[in-house]
């Protein structure tokens, strides 16, 4: 496979319209990792979880494909791409893609320092931030998330080096954050690591019920991090397999728990 990488100039691609002004009170989240949209039923897949979603995060999103008038014709979600790759053959390009109900007011992209060793490609990381509504309307906060797809097939170091890359574009930000992805922990070692910057980001890990997949080391690869966001209830559909990756569903509330009951 021929691949052509892309300058920061050029990786990003908006599509679509959003359809509200700011997320919340509440909040429901897809993240899906849709494996390059290769397998067979993806697509229904896709259209059913996403109907409801207010926020969209994947990886492994393409463009230049059949489905294109699906993003770009969208009067529901604005999507961003930021995009890695293209394969010069099918002129097929890869990246990280979130949709919002909400238009981004800021967006941050940057591509990983190394490249995975047999493709030759980067990784991309994707900070988009929206207006959020608050229980206080007299306070105004912003929501910042981060979708990455973590570098893989690399060295500890390199996969450090892009880790603290991400959370790099956490350090300016004073308001609630969603941290979601697929963070390639398939060792103990990656996965402690990545536990241990989340740490001192005051981020708390979405707890989920999962079903292990033999092709990922029987490990967890994707994660979803939350600070200043109340964590209402997340599915795993363990029952969806037109991917290599289980869709997550999460619902988020901007609301304090006492609040909700």
């Amino acid at each position: 496979m021929i691949k052509r990488r892309y300058n920061n100039l050029e990786s990003l691609k908006i599509m679509g319209r959003a359809s509200t002004t700011a997320l919340g009170p509440h909040i429901d989240v897809l993240l899906w990792n849709v494996f390059k949209c290769k397998k067979k039923g993806w697509q229904d897949d896709f259209i059913a979880l996403t109907s409801d979603k207010d926020l969209v995060l994947l990886q492994e999103a393409i463009v230049n494909c059949p489905f294109d008038r699906f993003f770009k014709k969208s009067t529901q979600h604005q999507w961003i791409m930021a995009r890695s790759f293209r394969n010069i053959k099918t002129n097929i390009e890869t990246g990280v893609k979130t949709g919002s109900t909400v238009s981004a007011k800021k967006h941050y992209y940057a591509a990983s320092q190394h490249q995975e060793p047999l493709s030759q490609t980067k990784k991309m990381l994707l900070a988009t931030v929206y207006p959020m509504q608050t229980f206080d309307h007299r306070v105004e906060q912003s929501l910042l998330v981060v979708n990455t797809h973590l570098i893989n097939f690399v060295a500890f170091n390199k996969f450090c080096a892009h880790l603290d890359q991400v959370f790099q574009a956490l350090e300016h930000h004073d308001g609630p954050i969603l941290l979601a992805g697929d963070f390639n922990t398939w060792n103990s070692k990656r996965l402690n690591y990545f536990q241990k910057m989340a740490t001192t980001f005051s981020l708390n890990e979405v707890k989920m019920v999962r079903q292990p997949r033999f092709n990922h080391l029987l490990r967890h690869l994707d994660h979803i991090y939350c600070r200043g966001l109340t964590i209402v209830d997340s599915q795993v559909h363990t029952h969806i397999h037109s991917s290599d990756h289980y869709p997550i569903s999460l619902s988020l509330s901007t609301l304090t728990p006492a609040v909700i009951k």
